[in-house]
């Protein structure tokens, strides 16, 4: 089980483990084996988050006990877990674990998004891939190794070939994501959903009405629910209380600040009223649920 002592202080926000300084520039990406980072630390990366990367994390070996947002999960070998932005996460790996961790900016999906859109707004909640034993894994293993090999080397032409592997990597994972490319209509419409998915990761805490992200759109507030509920299933409002509460639940597991912080924090003028959407949205008060995770 990872440890929950880093639980009752604040997460760290950080561009690779333990590193405050960026390293992506120029090529927007970088490789590293799953051994040469969680050595150094003991087998054990307390939770923490990334902002503005995304990252692919494949588990070749051993065994890995996962915290993502809270819920603890496991992955075998041969699991690959996506991670997008802003997911508070940590590792626990067995000491003969290895694999490959894969970070990417959001600038270098941003220039897939015309042609990998669907796969990419599937990578905005944390996927577990188990890849069984077919062809579509020896894919997936083999793009891994590549984009390790020309991230290590200096060859002529690496970064365009790391961006052509990683493409390449893109594709045959989108094969394993939950929704796939034919379940969803218009390039439109997708790019007005990745859109509004961007502006609700920078607002949500603003408490903005719906009509500023339809303005923001260029289309009408109805327009975008019809748009949300055709892709997603839910409302536009849903999707951005869900967001909002996504980020109260880290507060309350991640942080000791008291309640009336948080509901501060996520843009409540009334504690009370923050306290009654936070029921609704997970069936049980602020406080209850703090010290029903710590007592677990």
């Amino acid at each position: 089980m990872v440890s929950k002592k880093a639980t009752l202080s604040a997460v760290p926000v950080y561009h690779l483990y333990g590193e405050q300084a960026p390293e992506l520039a120029p090529d927007l990406v970088h490789c590293e084996s799953i051994v040469s980072r969680s050595r150094l630390h003991n087998w054990e990366i307390q939770p923490h988050r990334h902002h503005g990367l995304f990252q692919m994390l494949w588990l070749a070996r051993g065994k890995a006990s996962v915290e993502l947002d809270g819920r603890l999960t496991d992955l075998s070998d041969g699991q690959l877990l996506l991670l997008p932005q802003h997911c508070v996460h940590g590792f626990r790996f067995s000491p003969d674990a290895d694999g490959e961790v894969i970070t990417l900016a959001y600038a270098f999906f941003q220039r897939l998004q015309p042609d990998l859109g669907p796969a990419l707004q599937a990578m905005n909640t944390p996927v577990v891939c188990a890849l069984g034993q077919g062809n579509d894994r020896k894919q997936i293993e083999t793009a891994f190794h590549a984009i390790h090999a020309a991230y290590a080397g200096q060859a002529a032409h690496r970064s365009l070939l790391i961006e052509a592997q990683l493409v390449s990597l893109l594709i045959w994972l989108s094969r394993w994501l939950p929704v796939q490319p034919e379940d969803l209509p218009s390039a439109r419409g997708r790019e007005h959903l990745a859109r509004l998915t961007q502006l609700v990761e920078t607002n949500y805490a603003q408490q903005y009405p719906l009509d500023f992200y339809a303005v923001s759109l260029g289309i009408s507030a109805a327009h975008l629910n019809a748009l949300c509920r055709q892709l997603t299933g839910h409302s536009a409002l849903a999707l951005i209380h869900a967001r909002m509460g996504l980020e109260a639940r880290r507060y309350l597991i991640y942080t000791s600040m008291p309640v009336k912080d948080v509901s501060d924090a996520l843009g409540f003028s009334d504690p009370a009223y923050f306290t009654r959407f936070f029921k609704r949205q997970t069936g049980i008060a602020p406080s209850a649920f703090r010290a029903q995770v710590r007592s677990a």
